[in-house]
């Protein structure tokens, strides 16, 4: 009974060789988890350093008009991408704005089901056709009065 709960020294070598074997792999880990980690932290830094870089290029501005009035243009380049498109009503508010062939085009959007809240979107077309939408929730502000 005397040994009961003693280890001989034949257990306590292989019990010291598994813990520093499992504190080597943690080690590992740890050091990998530091290294992908700065990696991305890295990369995403360099990624918004490019993007900052490309957004103050000449090219990279919009061209705004004067009034958001929809023009003959822009509402025949609207009308022809939205053809087809089903599921939200899109009514045209007002032109943005034109960068690279593309117009961006306010729109109160409704599902089309009983009772639909409307909302707005950003929609995005082209002579090639829809290019983007981005949803505006404020329903309320959106609501005809």
């Amino acid at each position: 009974m005397e040994n009961c709960g003693k280890m001989s020294h034949g257990s306590d070598s292989q019990f010291e060789y598994i813990q520093e074997v499992s504190m080597k792999k943690i080690g590992a880990i740890v050091l990998g988890m530091m290294l992908f980690l700065s990696l991305t932290v890295c990369a995403g830094a360099e990624a918004t350093k490019q993007t900052q870089i490309d957004t103050n290029e000449p090219d990279a501005a919009w061209n705004l008009p004067e009034t958001i009035e929809m023009t003959k243009e822009v509402t025949a380049v609207f009308e022809k991408a939205m053809d087809g498109l089903t599921g939200v009503g899109y009514e045209p508010l007002g032109y943005l704005g034109e960068k690279d062939g593309v117009y961006c085009v306010l729109c109160r959007a409704t599902v089309v089901y009983p009772n639909a809240k409307p909302y707005y979107a950003l929609v995005y077309v082209s002579d090639e056709g829809l290019k983007n939408i981005w949803d505006i929730w404020m329903g309320a502000h959106a609501e005809k009065k």
